[in-house]
C-alpha cells in the first residue's frame, strides 16, 4: 500500500461475535446515504465485461441455479436493508495496550505459525512478531516492495513484490526465503493474496488490467492458467469454501469454485471495493472510494448491509485474544484489547 488513508478492514480474521462489535466499533458512522448509491449502482451495472454479462444472463435462468452455488442477484431484487444506527466512537478511545515500534512504513499483516507479520515496504523486508514478548521476532528480507500482502499457508508464509515481480516463499523455521517465483503484477498496484493445501492465488496483470485471478503451486512454484474476473483486482480472499476476488474498477466482487475454476457469482458493492475477510458468517469488503464496509451473505451472494466511513490506521488482522492494527503513517503496530471496546 502507497500511503493510503483509509482502515483496512479487509484484513481482519473475526471469529466471534464479540469482534463483529469490535469492527462495528472502529468503522463507526452509519452509511444510509451510502447504501443509495450502491443499490443504484446495483440496478444499473455494466455487462461489458464478459464474465459479468455472461453471470447476468444466467442469474435470469431460476432454473440454472444450485442450493450450493447461488449465482448473481438480478437488479430487480433488493439488495440490501437500511444499515441500522452504531455507537460513533474516536479512536482515542481504543485501548490500545502495546504500540510496538516496526520502522519503516509498517502495513499488511498476517496471523499464522505463532507470530504476528508485518509487511515493510519500505526497507523491503517482512517483519514477525512475538506477541507473547510483543516485542520484533525476526526481519526477514524479501524482494523489493513487498506490496500484496501476506499470505499464510501451511507450513510456510507468502508475499508478492510489486517492484520485484516475485511471488516469495518464507520459511517459518528459518526466517528466510526458500523460493522466488516470476510473476505479472501490476508495479503500483495493491491487494492481497490467498493460499490453502496446493495453491497460491493473486491477482496478475497477464493483460494490462489486473484483470486475471492466478495460481501457483506451493511445492513447485508451478503457475496454471489464468482465470478472467474483473478488472484492478488486487484483493483476492479464501473462505467460505471459495475464492473471492475483489474488482476495484468494476465495482464487483467474484466468487470462484477453486474445484471448477468458473465464476460462479458476480455481486456488485459500493465503487472502489478493494480490502476484504470474513467473520461472524459472512464477506466483509471496505471500499476505498469513501471506506463503507460492505457485508454479503455467502449462503445467498447478496449484499445485507454497510458501515460508514472510518479513516487513519491501515491494516487489520484478530489474533491471540487481540486486534492488531498497523499505523501505516507512525510505523507502530497497535494491540486492541476487544473485552474493553464501548461497543460490546
Amino acid at each position: 500500500m502507497h500511503g493510503y488513508d483509509a482502515l483496512v478492514w479487509v484484513s481482519m480474521l473475526i471469529s466471534a461475535r464479540l469482534l463483529l462489535g469490535t469492527a462495528l466499533a472502529l468503522v463507526a458512522v452509519a452509511a444510509t446515504s451510502t447504501m443509495r448509491t450502491t443499490i443504484a449502482r446495483a440496478a444499473t451495472a455494466t455487462t461489458a465485461n464478459p464474465v459479468a454479462s455472461a453471470l447476468s444472463q444466467t442469474a435470469k435462468e431460476p432454473n440454472s441455479q444450485t442450493a450450493k452455488e447461488p449465482l448473481v442477484q438480478t437488479a430487480k431484487e433488493p439488495q440490501a436493508k437500511a444499515a441500522a444506527e452504531f455507537l460513533k466512537l474516536d479512536a482515542s478511545v481504543l485501548p490500545i495496550t502495546q504500540k510496538i515500534q516496526i520502522g519503516g512504513d509498517a502495513d499488511w499483516l498476517a496471523i499464522g505459525f505463532g507470530s504476528v507479520w508485518v509487511t515493510v515496504a519500505k526497507n523491503n523486508e517482512v517483519v514477525r512478531v512475538d506477541p507473547v514478548r510483543n516485542v520484533v521476532q525476526a526481519r526477514v528480507k524479501v524482494d523489493k516492495e513487498p506490496c500484496y500482502g501476506l499470505g499464510i499457508g501451511v507450513d510456510r508464509v507468502w508475499v508478492l513484490n510489486c517492484q520485484g515481480k516475485t511471488l516469495t516463499r518464507i520459511n517459518p523455521q528459518t526466517n528466510a526465503v526458500d523460493m522466488r517465483v516470476p510473476v505479472k503484477i501490476d508495479d503500483s498496484g495493491e491487494g492481497s493474496i490467498a493460499v490453502d493445501e496446493r495453491y497460491v492465488w493473486f491477482a496478475s496483470n497477464e493483460d494490462g488490467h489486473s484483470s486475471t485471478l492466478s495460481q501457483v503451486d506451493v511445492k513447485t512454484g508451478r503457475k496454471l492458467k489464468g482465470i478472467a474476473v474483473g478488472k484492478d483486482t488486487g484483493v483476492v480472499k479464501l473462505a467460505f469454501g471459495s475464492v473471492w476476488a475483489i474488482s476495484s474498477g468494476d465495482g464487483n466482487v467474484y466468487r470462484v469454485n477453486p474445484a471448477t475454476r468458473k465464476v460462479t457469482a458476480m455481486i456488485t458493492v459500493a465503487e472502489g471495493p478493494r480490502f476484504t475477510t470474513e467473520g461472524a458468517g459472512s464477506l466483509w469488503v471496505l471500499t476505498q472510494s469513501d471506506g463503507n464496509v460492505t457485508r454479503i451473505d455467502p449462503a445467498t451472494n447478496k449484499v445485507i448491509d454497510q458501515y460508514g466511513n472510518y479513516p487513519k490506521a491501515d491494516g487489520i488482522r484478530y489474533g491471540f485474544g487481540s486486534v492488531w492494527v498497523s499505523d501505516h503513517g507512525k510505523g507502530e503496530l497497535w494491540r486492541i484489547d476487544p473485552g474493553k471496546m464501548r461497543g460490546r
